[in-house]
């Protein structure tokens, strides 16, 4: 039988509660592979409240730490970038189910939490960050959940199934993800938890294949891909870092200092360089994404 965890309970909205526990009905096949729709600007426009949060232990009766889940649960965007913050921190099986008798039900193909009758069950998958359970996030940790949160953002409204890769044990991959998801999009990093003066600090760069454009642009898949109309932005609003590597040696600039040979980039910066980045500070929680050919 499952072990539930005898955690605290948060009051959340009128007469809701959040309960956190082991769930044997977790989506065990997300482990390491996630969709992802989330929309860029629902994440802006929930981050104050994300900012809280991360202040916070999942299991914090704090009133910060209960407004905070209660602004995210209050509205169907807020739910998404919850479900989503959930999927990337905590492990498959560990599920945070929260009473919240306005949210109809719901339980799209394509949904990272389902309602019903009232209940909103939350789930987990990757298990960057399983500490949040009890604790606030540190800085690393948020730019772990930072980088999983932008890996997982959409500019469309589809949801594809990505390989999620980077130097974090909740990141190794299996031989046959590994064989299936050939196509390297490109690296995400940066911190959604910024200060609410300072803008978000999300950076994307170009992976080989979609740069080399020999598939169409890798389907849906265009966050790291530079917007035409705003050259320093991606498609999803992110700032355009450039190609991650250097593609066509000896003279491109490129944004990664490293690149091992799983494809995975490391040492990265908010800007294309030429192996020195002397005005641009080094992000070393990537997480760099592939997708299947």
């Amino acid at each position: 039988m499952p072990k539930t965890l005898k955690l605290a309970v948060i009051a959340v909205l009128a007469a809701g509660s959040v309960f956190v526990g082991d769930s044997a009905q977790a989506a065990r096949s997300r482990n390491r592979l996630a969709s992802n729709r989330l929309a860029s600007n629902r994440l802006a426009s929930n981050r104050l409240a994300s900012n809280r949060l991360a202040s916070n232990a999942l299991s914090s009766t704090q009133l910060e730490a209960t407004q905070a889940t209660a602004e995210l649960l209050g509205t169907e965007g807020g739910r998404d970038v919850y479900s989503y913050l959930i999927g990337c921190a905590l492990p498959d099986g560990i599920t945070i189910q929260a009473t919240i008798p306005d949210a109809p039900d719901t339980a799209p193909p394509d949904s990272n939490y389902t309602c019903s009758g009232g209940t909103c069950v939350f789930s987990g998958a990757l298990g960057l960050t399983p500490d949040w359970i009890d604790h606030r996030l540190g800085a690393k940790d948020e730019r772990w959940i930072s980088a999983c949160m932008f890996a997982r953002t959409n500019a469309y409204d589809t949801a594809d199934a990505i390989s999620l890769r980077g130097d974090h044990p909740a990141l190794a991959v299996s031989t046959d993800e590994a064989e299936l998801y050939t196509l390297n999009e490109g690296s995400f990093y940066g911190n959604l938890f910024t200060h609410e003066d300072d803008p978000i600090d999300w950076n994307a760069c170009r992976g080989a294949d979609q740069a080399a454009g020999e598939f169409g642009g890798l389907g849906l898949r265009d966050c790291a891909e530079p917007d035409p109309d705003n050259p320093a932005s991606t498609y999803c609003g992110f700032t355009y870092a450039g190609d991650c590597a250097d593609y066509t040696p000896p003279a491109s600039p490129y944004a990664c200092k490293t690149v091992d040979a799983q494809g995975l980039y490391g040492d990265c910066h908010n800007a294309p360089g030429d192996g020195h980045w002397p005005a641009s500070r080094t992000y070393r929680e990537v997480i760099t994404v592939y997708v299947p050919q």
